[in-house]
């Protein structure tokens, strides 16, 4: 899992990795004024939400090992994009046909 983070102050971390000059080098001359942002893969506690900081969104990535990867890398994952995978066990004993859409499971039961 990725949670993106944004703080008003400056985060020291091994759980949070900076977002805001990996991916273009460069630095805002009114960086004090700006939110900064993180990420953080592989999940955390809601006790490692450091002050002034929110959750900004929450995505998931294909299973592998991110622990000490730049963000350049986790970036490229991202754009490469997931597998969502769907398992019948949600439909429970529907003997024929099981769909899932939007957020609404169907099942009939044909005889």
């Amino acid at each position: 899992m990725m949670i993106f983070i944004n703080c008003a102050n400056p985060v020291d971390s091994p759980l949070y990795v900076d977002t805001g000059t990996c991916l273009n080098g460069e630095k805002s001359s009114n960086a004090s004024l700006l939110m900064r942002s993180y990420v953080n893969v592989g999940g955390m506690k809601a006790s490692d939400l450091m002050e002034l900081c929110s959750l900004e969104r929450m995505t998931l990535l294909p299973v592998k090992d991110y622990w000490n990867m730049p963000y350049k890398e986790i970036h490229s994952q991202l754009a490469y994009g997931f597998e969502l995978s769907w398992h019948n066990s949600r439909c429970g004993s529907c003997a024929a046909y099981c769909s899932a859409e939007y957020r609404t499971v169907s099942s009939i039961k044909l005889s």
